[in-house]
């Protein structure tokens, strides 16, 4: 068991931002719970002049501040089931088949698509008050949006702000790298985490490649199982470590640009048919934290699925 959990943690953390604790790293659950408690503060500022948000900016703080207190613990759980789908979006990908939903092997249009389209079956969902789809659906993109700030060279190429278009369908990602061009250097040993230097002054975008699928030239993710060094930033021990605390902060500063979009983008009672899609309302939000693996024990590594409503299948 303690093998299986060791290649399952392995595995995970080859793909992404970590989503089990790691030393000096921010997890995917980090940055969706301080985008998510970052935002709501934004909303609830927008709506009361006097609002001032809690020190420490927590679920239960925020609640109250926000004049919603009734409400903190079901705050609370919209913010761990958005969550535990941001997790999803690894644990059914563990094996890369979906590089798109990571940014890897260059995919940024169809990364996009995967936001984009998405942005616009929330607001679907939303209208129809189908909360409970609707953070599904929000903890995916989050977890797509997020990996573009470790997974590409955007940080190594000088950015300390988000790519708005990303979620703006009508903006075009800027300087895209083409299939032939070469990205990286390919060392004898396998190494690929050193971009090339006319990539980086020419400003131009790539990402690194999981696996088998990287061509030669091409920057490797780096990491189990490619046993190489790649330009991912998912954890401070990562080839490309020393830029995680930058890719996790721009990476958390996009994701509440993206739930501000979803606030603008509703049509009456912004404030408060936001609040319910966070949970902080009087329905309590539907929805069990399920292990596809029940050999595992979470607990110590993923806080965040921890509660009562655990079930194991």
């Amino acid at each position: 068991m303690r093998s299986a959990f060791l290649l399952l943690t392995l595995l995970i953390g080859a793909q992404t931002f970590h989503i089990l604790q790691n030393p000096n790293s921010k997890t995917h659950q980090d940055m969706t719970r301080m985008a998510i408690l970052l935002a709501t503060a934004n909303i609830c500022k927008s709506v009361e002049n006097n609002f001032k948000a809690p020190a420490p900016l927590n679920s239960e703080m925020l609640a109250e501040a926000c004049h919603q207190k009734t409400f903190a613990s079901n705050f609370e759980k919209g913010i761990r089931i958005i969550s535990y789908n941001n997790v999803m979006t690894d644990l059914n990908n563990i094996f890369g088949q979906h590089p798109e939903q990571h940014f890897d092997n260059e995919k940024f249009q169809e990364g996009k698509q995967v936001i984009t389209s998405g942005l616009i079956a929330i607001t679907n969902d939303i209208e129809k008050e189908r909360f409970d789809d609707a953070r599904k659906k929000l903890g995916t993109i989050l977890h797509v949006l997020q990996d573009f700030y470790s997974h590409t060279n955007w940080i190594e190429l000088g950015y300390t702000e988000p790519c708005t278009a990303l979620i703006d369908p009508e903006e075009n990602i800027p300087n895209p790298a083409n299939k032939h061009m070469v990205t990286c250097d390919d060392s004898p040993n396998g190494k690929s985490a050193n971009i090339k230097d006319e990539i980086i002054k020419g400003k131009i975008l790539t990402s690194g490649y999981v696996r088998k699928s990287k061509p030669k030239g091409k920057c490797s993710h780096g990491g189990f199982p490619d046993f190489k060094e790649g330009i991912n930033k998912d954890y401070s021990d990562s080839s490309h470590g020393p830029l995680h605390t930058t890719a996790a902060k721009v990476a958390i500063d996009a994701s509440v640009q993206l739930l501000e979009k979803i606030w603008r983008s509703l049509k009456k009672d912004q404030a408060l048919i936001f609040f319910k899609l966070m949970g902080l309302c009087n329905e309590t939000p539907k929805g069990e934290w399920k292990y596809r693996i029940s050999l595992f024990n979470f607990k110590d590594s993923y806080p965040d699925a921890t509660e009562e409503d655990i079930v194991d299948v």
